[in-house]
């Protein structure tokens, strides 16, 4: 950890701008030939400020192509003169901290955040004049004179700034009289805050327009942009029949300003940025990529449509939230927006926007719509004449409060599922259903995932898709099993047969995925030559590529489209299975601890790969008995969940080498692999990294089941159950 020592003065007009970058020599120092560099930084914290309550500023420089993060103690001024401790590293992109390199800043970091992620707050943009104080071979310090831009929330704020930073061959004496030198020569002002201290006031302050006196009704301060309420208006209803109401009322208005544009928003399979309030959007018009949080813009960017920027502040930005690319569009927008200046007798200059969306689905099958949003802010007028307005449309026009981010709001006016496809409430069991109800919940809600993935599938933009479809699959194939007195043998039978169906094609794709993905990272161990991955690879496309076009098929079939049907209604007539749910679940889980008991008997190290692989089954059928009820027992049942995800993932990732290991050695027989016998080498070392994960994987599990006996005995464990 280093120490900054440094000097700030704001530099007010133009005069005292040139005059300092005239300097020549300053308190017998001579400035040495100024350089001009632009500087972007971005500064981070989570949600909650955690790093801001503990004393730290966190910034993401971009300069001259490189990046580097730094963590700043806040310290008070006292005078021009402050000291702070400082950490850095320099990273290729800017990612979270359980990814940076070990390093003091990394400890520092995640210590104080744990778990949490790291947010964007707001943005400085500087250009920077900097030049070195020498004093023969000495250099003392380093003089910057900053253009500086900030950007938070929306708003902006510009300034002059000279800065002064000791180097390591200066002196406290050097600076102070370098301050005094400065003193004497123009007068410049102390700076009483750093620059991230100036953004996080632009950041939290109130719009200038707001009135200082307090709001006295709630739904005044909602709103996701700055002071402004959002409404949204009911299915129908025109922008002509809102401003014709609101002249009914007395109010007259004029346009300020109108503009059209096209927003194609993206996000990744999971959804990543959708769950921090984020929107990722590309405007054809500006050729721009815009990143907003809770509807005020944050950034943007020059770029291309057909991928979102990795670096720059939108970049950045993303890869503070999320690792994976959100390569995926789910709706175009088509806005009309327009700006209206309000007056009345008893309210002057109230501001309103009217935003006519035309919404498509660009990922799922549904009709385009059109919506209607109006932004109501206060303007010159006052918290009682804006809240009086609010009365009027959400009483007379029955508006409705519109909270959350666009994307939001527009797909479910589409009626198509969120980005990472989060279960709707109607799938979730109540402590009141009987277990004939549960099952049809249960099955509804995975026919209900793997619709909401089908398009992903087909379209193939995230291979996250597929698996996302394919465990879907596998939780309805595992439902027909426990509620089997609730379909009937036949409806068992029938479902699962249509579900093995599809399983089967989607294993042969996500196969292929999760192996190319294994070798991607792992042929780099082995020191194989260019020509061998570029083999491999080929083999293994081709192989998808032949698996993909079959599920393709299947999945725009008719055949796949009944089978959600079926599994939709499933159980919707049937009078067995009335018994109470939590009654049914404690009984379903004790039984499957059951099986699992008596192998904690068995020495965990002369386990075959197949008892394995049946052990780890075992495993999946808890985990999934635990999911579905997981609504109706809570908290109770949450620890088995994710002890069951140990387990499983640890024999998972022993399953997935094992399948690797033979479907490589199968490939030994390709003669493509076979000449020059250097590729049957590589093939071979592969291979033997497959087992090598399979030892460390079985390792592991060794450990892992040193606990397993008393974890799962039904005697000494889950006596809540």
């Amino acid at each position: 950890m280093s120490r900054e020592t440094e000097a700030k003065f704001l530099v007010a007009d133009l005069v005292s701008f040139n005059q300092v970058k005239a300097l020549r020599e300053l308190a017998g120092f001579t400035l040495s030939d100024g350089n001009e560099v632009a500087v972007s930084d971005i500064y981070y914290d989570t949600p909650k400020r955690v790093l801001l309550a503990h004393g730290w500023a966190l910034r993401c420089r971009e300069s001259a192509g490189q990046l580097t993060v730094t963590a700043k103690s806040l310290v008070r001024s006292f005078g021009p003169i402050r000291e702070r401790e400082e950490l850095s590293i320099g990273l290729d992109r800017f990612s979270q901290p359980r990814d940076w390199p070990d390093s003091e800043l990394r400890r520092l970091v995640l210590e104080l955040i744990g778990g949490e992620l790291l947010v964007p707050l707001f943005e400085a943009r500087q250009r920077r004049f900097v030049r070195r104080l020498v004093r023969g071979e000495r250099s003392a310090a380093e003089m910057s004179l900053d253009q500086v831009r900030l950007l938070a929330a929306g708003r902006e704020r510009e300034y002059c700034e000279l800065e002064i930073e000791l180097l390591s061959g200066g002196t406290t004496e050097d600076l102070s009289a370098m301050l005094a030198a400065l003193g004497s020569e123009m007068s410049l002002a102390p700076s009483p805050r750093s620059k991230f201290e100036e953004a996080l006031l632009l950041l939290d302050r109130p719009s200038q327009r707001q009135s200082p006196r307090p709001r006295t009704d709630q739904r005044a301060a909602a709103g996701p942009a700055g002071d402004a309420i959002h409404l949204e208006a009911s299915a129908g209803m025109t922008e002509d029949e809102v401003l014709a109401e609101l002249r009914r009322l007395g109010y007259r208005f004029r346009t300020r300003s109108r503009k059209e544009e096209t927003r194609i928003y993206f996000d990744t399979q999971a959804g990543a940025l959708l769950r921090q309030a984020l929107e990722l959007y590309f405007c054809p018009e500006d050729s721009k990529w815009h990143l907003a949080r809770d509807g005020v813009r944050q950034h943007a960017q020059k770029g291309e449509q057909a991928a979102p920027p990795t670096s720059g502040p939108v970049g950045h930005a993303v890869a503070a939230v999320t690792r994976s690319r959100p390569c995926v569009p789910y709706l175009e927008a088509l806005l009309q927006e327009s700006s209206l200046s309000l007056v009345s007798i008893s309210a002057p200059r109230l501001g309103l926007t009217t935003r006519v969306w035309q919404l498509r689905s660009s990922f799922h099958d549904a009709p385009v719509q059109t919506a209607l949003t109006v932004s109501l802010d206060r303007g010159q007028a006052s918290s009682f004449d804006r809240d009086y307005l609010l009365g009027l449309l959400t009483g007379t026009l029955g508006l409705k409060e519109l909270t959350g981010p666009t994307l939001s709001f527009a797909l479910a006016r589409l009626g198509v599922p969120l980005p990472g496809a989060p279960l709707p409430s109607e799938f979730l069991p109540a402590d009141s259903d009987d277990v004939a109800a549960v099952c049809r919940k249960v099955l509804g809600g995975e026919a209900w995932r793997m619709k909401a993935n089908t398009p992903g599938a087909i379209r193939d933009l995230d291979p996250e898709f597929v698996h996302d479809l394919r465990v879907a699959t596998r939780r309805a194939r595992f439902a027909c099993r426990l509620f089997v007195h609730v379909l009937g043998p036949e409806g068992r039978d029938t479902i699962k047969a249509e579900l093995s169906w599809i399983a089967g094609l989607l294993g042969g794709v996500r196969d292929m995925d999760v192996l190319k993905g294994r070798l991607d990272s792992q042929l780099p161990l082995v020191d194989a030559d260019p020509s061998f991955q570029a083999a491999i690879d080929d083999l293994i496309e081709a192989r998808r590529a032949a698996a993909r076009l079959a599920l393709v098929a299947a999945l725009s079939s008719p055949r796949y489209a009944a089978l959600l049907e079926v599994m939709r209604s499933a159980g919707a007539t049937g009078q067995v299975g009335a018994s109470p749910a939590r009654e049914f679940a404690r009984q379903r889980i004790a039984k499957a601890l059951g099986k699992i008991a008596p192998w904690t008997r068995l020495n965990a190290g002369e386990l075959t790969a197949v008892e394995l692989h049946r052990l780890r089954i075992l495993f999946k059928r808890l985990r999934y008995t635990a999911e579905f009820f997981r609504p109706i027992l809570g908290e109770e049942i949450t620890a088995l969940v994710k002890e069951c995800v140990a387990y499983q993932d640890c024999l998972g990732l022993h399953q997935d080498a094992r399948v690797a290991a033979d479907v490589l050695t199968g490939l030994a027989a390709v003669p493509a692999l076979r000449e020059p016998p250097e590729r049957l080498l590589a093939l071979g070392a592969i291979v033997q990294v497959q087992r090598d994960l399979m030892r460390a994987q079985r390792e592991r599990f060794q450990v892992l089941w040193k606990s397993a006996r008393k974890l799962l005995d039904p005697r000494t464990g889950r006596k809540s159950l």
